[in-house]
């Protein structure tokens, strides 16, 4: 596992170079470290599945999902649903719920496994938004401005409100690799998930109350408050993992409470000038702009700290797709079933379109907005995390079986949502006519 992510902080140092050029040639980092990866795989051969299934690899990779987890939670701007409180709830914990069930019931007779533990969790693989794998869906005009807001805000939340689901299903399937008894599973899910609350929202708010009154006695730096939102989601992953607890679910808890805690916040002069983002920012998932001075107002988080935890949820994000692009040539040297295939586009389509159009019910939002509210969903980062996570937790033909998915899913939102969604929404706004950007109001 080690020369695998000696090798990812090579290409991503090479990236570095060339990133501003390669982007005018609409080569995005993730589109460099998969090919990064695929050579790689091409070079390790078959011995690269045995140093994804190993402790230490299961450990960098969980650590990886904590940082993320983090960084989701805390940039999301303009407060925590940003506006869209109705909408935003309404896809949260209505539509996610049922999204998940729905993966579940359709996995059920496609996925060649008898473990139903191990279709929940490709269910659960499979079904988490994100915005890495298609960044410029976040800024393309012939999207509703509207949908893209909501968009932008749920793929903030969605992975760290899968995470629990995931780990449940992780536990289920235990020692046997394939499946036990949910009670057993549940019993030791409940201390695991205290431990969670209690060291994810204590150290999170803890440290944010104190850096806010650091600041505000003239204490710490801006520099220093940036370290400090580097190490938060890694000192909370360990010590949650020390004591039994949860540490993925810590880290996003701690994000919540981290931003909490800095609520409020007046930043000294060198924030104090206004500086408008009209521009979404790919890693944070921002679809609408705002002022410096405005966002610190309402989130308590500097521009300085959101850039500091945006970078290194980016280094963590690149490098998961480096370890992925060696996964699709596992991949296609083991084979994939057809009737993963089949779930893989059922997945990407109707299983997420359904449950939005239910969720949506009774709101003034138009049918051409629910459509595309489930259909621009793309998948990313935490997928392939929890798709390594999945492998290394099941066995035998099931591991394979969670890669592959994991792999069919992602390569099918690539060319869905890299392709196939910005040309039809360019063909629909062409048709429509609308207004520019999409500036129509937002729907109640």
């Amino acid at each position: 596992m080690l020369p695998l992510i000696v090798s990812s902080l090579a290409v991503l140092l090479a990236w570095t170079f060339a990133a501003r050029r390669l982007a005018r040639w609409h080569i995005s980092g993730p589109l460099v470290m998969v090919a990064g990866g695929i050579v790689a795989g091409l070079i390790l051969g078959d011995g690269f599945a045995s140093n994804l299934d190993t402790h230490i690899a299961e450990r960098i990779v969980e650590l990886v999902l904590a940082v993320l987890l983090f960084v989701d939670a805390t940039v999301v701007r303009d407060g925590f649903l940003a506006g869209e409180r109705g909408t935003v709830l309404r896809l949260l914990f209505v539509a996610l719920p049922m999204m998940v069930a729905a993966a579940f019931l359709v996995g059920l007779p496609l996925l060649p496994t008898p473990s139903w533990a191990v279709v929940f969790v490709i269910a659960c693989v499979v079904m988490p938004l994100d915005f890495a794998s298609a960044p410029h869906l976040l800024k393309d005009r012939n999207l509703p401005l509207w949908v893209r807001h909501v968009l932008a805000i749920e793929s903030g939340y969605n992975d760290g409100l899968f995470s629990p689901a995931f780990a449940f299903g992780i536990l289920v399937i235990g020692e046997s690799g394939h499946g036990g008894a949910p009670t057993t599973a549940l019993r030791q899910a409940f201390p695991a998930a205290a431990y969670a609350v209690l060291v994810g929202v204590g150290f999170g708010a803890v440290t944010g109350l104190a850096l806010r009154q650091a600041e505000r006695v003239r204490w710490s730096s801006a520099e220093s408050v940036g370290i400090a939102a580097l190490l938060l989601p890694i000192v909370t992953y360990s010590i949650a993992v020390a004591v039994g607890g949860n540490g993925f679910v810590a880290a996003f808890l701690a994000g919540i409470a981290y931003k909490l805690g800095r609520a409020g916040l007046r930043r000294s002069h060198d924030t104090d000038i206004a500086h408008t983002d009209t521009q979404a920012k790919t890693d944070s998932g921002t679809a609408t702009g705002t002022t410096n001075k405005d966002n610190t107002e309402t989130t308590g988080i500097s521009e300085h700290e959101f850039a500091t935890v945006e970078a290194l949820g980016t280094v963590a994000s690149l490098i998961v797709w480096f370890v992925f692009g060696a996964v699709a040539v596992l991949v296609c040297r083991t084979g994939v079933p057809g009737s993963a295939i089949l779930y893989g586009v059922l997945v990407l389509t109707v299983v997420r379109m359904v449950p939005v159009y239910l969720a949506m019910l009774g709101t003034t939002a138009s049918w051409l907005d629910r459509t595309l509210l489930g259909l621009v969903g793309p998948r990313g980062t935490t997928s392939i995390v929890f798709g390594l996570l999945a492998f290394n937790a099941v066995r035998d033909e099931d591991a394979d079986l969670a890669l592959s998915t994991m792999t069919i899913v992602l390569v099918g939102s690539l060319v869905l949502h890299g392709v196939a969604v910005p040309v039809a929404a360019q063909r629909l706004r062409r048709s429509t006519a609308g207004p520019p950007d999409g500036d129509e109001p937002a729907p109640a």
